[in-house]
């Protein structure tokens, strides 16, 4: 699918330098599965992807993306990490992923996400 995946970015509908952002955004993805979920800095991929991955729509219809896109993104893709580990933070312990959220667990994971997600959400409404 790796090949497919990249005619269809970059040559699709997003164009060649959004279609690129996006392919950025899963590079960051596989990062993850191969290497930072098994660190500390593990919210490092969802912070870079969900931060480019509105901005490729905006870069495809030749719009710069503003920094309150990047930055909100960022932060409520940070926030997504933390809260999509919760159902399995027990399982990751036990098999050696030692990821941000493994590592401060559950109350400490929710209590990072809301932070995050309010951060997001204060930074899209005072920036937009």
């Amino acid at each position: 699918m790796v090949p497919v995946s990249i005619v269809l970015n970059l040559f699709g509908p997003l164009g060649f330098v959004g279609g690129g952002l996006s392919l950025f955004a899963i590079g960051w993805a596989l990062a993850y599965n191969f290497y930072f979920k098994f660190n500390i800095f593990s919210w490092l991929p969802f912070a870079l992807a969900f931060a480019a991955l509105p901005s490729c729509i905006a870069i495809s219809k030749d719009i710069t993306p503003p920094v309150w896109m990047w930055l909100g993104g960022a932060l409520l893709g940070t926030a997504a990490h933390f809260i999509n580990v919760l159902k399995d933070i027990d399982q990751d312990r036990a098999s050696g992923i030692g990821g941000a959220p493994q590592r401060i667990g559950k109350t400490g994971s929710i209590v990072a996400a809301g932070l995050l997600i309010a951060l997001g959400a204060l930074t899209l409404y005072l920036f937009n």
